[in-house]
């Protein structure tokens, strides 16, 4: 049986409100969303809508498309969009070696 894993997309998202200096609780007033859904986001226990992309991607001043660029996934993709969603988990992977750490009165 194959593990579960969650979206990349969620890690992108926090390693993004980790990069920027952000807590949950700012970054879910910032974006007009609850501290709650922001961490349900991040967890992955909550699927990211196309709305909650735009509210970062707006807030934050980063581009659709490179928030999509990890809203891809492996399962079931021709080899070519697997190199390149292969490529956005090493990105990710080294992201989170180098993000800022989270304090405890962050969340």
């Amino acid at each position: 049986m194959s593990e579960i894993k969650r979206p990349m997309i969620n890690d992108a998202l926090r390693l993004l409100r980790l990069y920027v200096g952000r807590s949950q609780k700012e970054m879910a007033a910032e974006l007009d969303l609850s501290q709650s859904m922001i961490s349900e986001i991040e967890s992955g226990t909550k699927a990211v809508s196309m709305e909650v992309l735009e509210r970062y991607s707006s807030n934050l001043n980063v581009r659709m498309s490179n928030l999509l660029f990890f809203a891809e996934e492996l399962e079931g993709q021709p080899l070519k969009i697997k190199g390149r969603l292969i490529i956005a988990t090493k990105v990710l992977s080294l992201l989170e070696n180098l993000a800022p750490r989270e304090t405890s009165d962050a969340t």
